[in-house]
């Protein structure tokens, strides 16, 4: 089973390979590719993502601990403002400095928001390589990124591809002794 560092490598050496077969693709297709720097920076950072994102599903993965502490700015985004606003209207606490406030605030968005992450990673559809290990995980991924980047660029499409096939680079690497596993539904 590869490691973090296996499936890194495996994205950098796979990288190339996906561009010369999306440009093929493409081609075939007559579909214009001439990414720009930017969108080939983009395409593979989602694609880099995508080769070690599956294993999320594992408690030991650097990356899940690196999920755990980005989710956090997500957490103080939704809950801090509303926190804020409570806090500062409580009679008592009016004698204090807002910064003071904003600390409290922020320290509870991000209890609340680790217990949220930890409650979402350890439903069962995240056991070891279950849901995050199947095609309908790298759909969704794509799906995002698609999603995300289609309001503000043009290669939407490549982004959402490039992470698609991240993911599905990952699970080639751990199912490479039984392939039809990649097609996993769940």
């Amino acid at each position: 089973m590869p490691n973090l560092l296996a499936h890194l490598r495996i994205g950098m050496i796979t990288y190339p390979l996906f561009l010369l077969i999306y440009g093929f693709v493409s081609n075939f297709f007559n579909y214009k590719f001439s990414p720009s720097a930017v969108e080939l920076a983009i395409s593979y950072a989602v694609y880099i993502l995508g080769s070690d994102l599956p294993d999320l599903d594992s408690s030991n993965a650097p990356l899940r601990n690196f999920t755990k502490a980005i989710s956090l700015s997500f957490a103080i985004y939704i809950f801090t403002s509303f926190l804020f606003d409570k806090l500062a209207s409580i009679e008592q606490m009016k004698a204090l400095p807002q910064s003071v406030i904003l600390s409290i605030a922020v320290s509870i968005s991000m209890l609340i928001g680790a217990g949220l992450i930890n409650l979402f990673l350890a439903l069962p559809i995240f056991s070891h390589r279950g849901f995050a290990h199947s095609i309908t995980f790298a759909t969704i991924y794509g799906l995002i990124i698609y999603l995300f980047s289609s309001s503000k660029s043009d290669a939407a499409l490549f982004f959402g591809i490039s992470a698609f096939s991240g993911v599905m680079v990952h699970m080639i690497a751990d199912y490479r002794k039984n392939l039809i596993k990649i097609f996993k539904l769940y």
